[in-house]
């Protein structure tokens, strides 16, 4: 009698390995949309911050070239464009800052820079002016 060796896989069992595969592979793919909607978010925030980093540093440097009253009280909200036309920067300028703080003999404005998309705040910084 002659035996047959066995070589490889059958239709069968190729067809069973593919399906566990498949079935498999259904969480990972949901990872990897959920990262590419986290990298989007991310760079929305850094973008924001950016931007609000970048508005703060124009208050600062009208404060050193014009002097304090340069930068007035009130709130301002920046037009952007291009790129970021989808982000709203409002600016709020308000004297004295909340809860005092202000050294003794000097005036103090209280700055606070908002960068909003799509309605929610992505980044914010808070500073205090001094004229001494």
């Amino acid at each position: 009698m002659i035996r047959h060796i066995q070589h490889g896989f059958t239709l069968l069992e190729l067809v069973m390995v593919i399906m566990l595969v498949a079935i498999a592979s259904i969480p990972i793919l949901g990872q990897f949309s959920q990262a590419a909607s986290s990298l989007v978010t991310d760079e929305i925030i850094q973008t924001a911050a950016q931007l609000a980093q970048e508005r703060a540093e124009g208050l600062l440097a009208d404060r050193r070239v014009a002097g304090y009253a340069a930068v007035p009280t009130g709130t301002v909200n920046d037009v952007l464009t291009g790129a970021y036309s989808s982000y709203n920067r409002t600016v709020t300028v308000t004297s004295p800052p909340a809860g005092g703080g202000c050294a003794g003999g000097a005036t103090c404005k209280e700055v606070m820079v908002s960068v909003a998309h799509s309605g929610r705040t992505r980044a914010e910084i808070n500073f205090v002016l001094v004229s001494y």
